[in-house]
């Protein structure tokens, strides 16, 4: 009993003194938010998330919605790289690609299962890719420029 007093002690004290700021986020495929009063509950598709406390500095909840884990991962999100064409699409044997300036950008092509068929360091605002040797599916082209941090995918379809 002395053991589970001390251990709700504890948790008070370091809930108390917490400066922890968690955001709410959620992968998941159907849900939505219901408020009532001053009660929110955020569900997801066999979760359920109640809010129970939010103080200046403490937020206290229960389910599986968790913080942010790029910001503490320090993982950059990247913009939106404008200005590409990729053609022709549907492809038989080779496709352009056109770039919006003339710089450095890394291009990678994979399959559905997502494995790597392609990478290729692109220099300049035109490049021709030959995939004659790949089967006829459907292929998702990345392109990106590290300097600028954007990035674009296209999905391509080899005929």
């Amino acid at each position: 009993m002395k053991k589970i007093l001390l251990f709700t002690m504890l948790l008070f004290v370091y809930v108390a003194t917490a400066q922890v700021s968690v955001k709410k986020s959620s992968i998941s495929t159907s849900g939505g938010t219901m408020t009532s009063g001053s009660h929110e509950v955020i569900f997801t598709v066999g979760e359920t998330n109640i809010q129970e406390m939010d103080t200046s500095n403490t937020h206290l909840s229960e389910g599986f919605i968790g913080p942010d884990i790029a910001g503490a991962l320090g993982i950059t999100d990247y913009g939106t790289l404008s200005g590409i064409s990729v053609y022709p699409n549907p492809v038989k044997d080779n496709f352009n690609l056109s770039l919006p300036q003339s710089g450095t950008y890394e291009v990678y092509l994979y399959n559905l299962q997502g494995k790597q068929i392609l990478y290729r360091q692109v220099h300049g605002t035109q490049q021709n890719f030959n995939i004659s040797r790949l089967t006829s599916a459907g292929y998702m082209l990345i392109v990106i420029d590290r300097d600028n941090k954007l990035k674009k995918s296209f999905k391509i379809i080899k005929e």
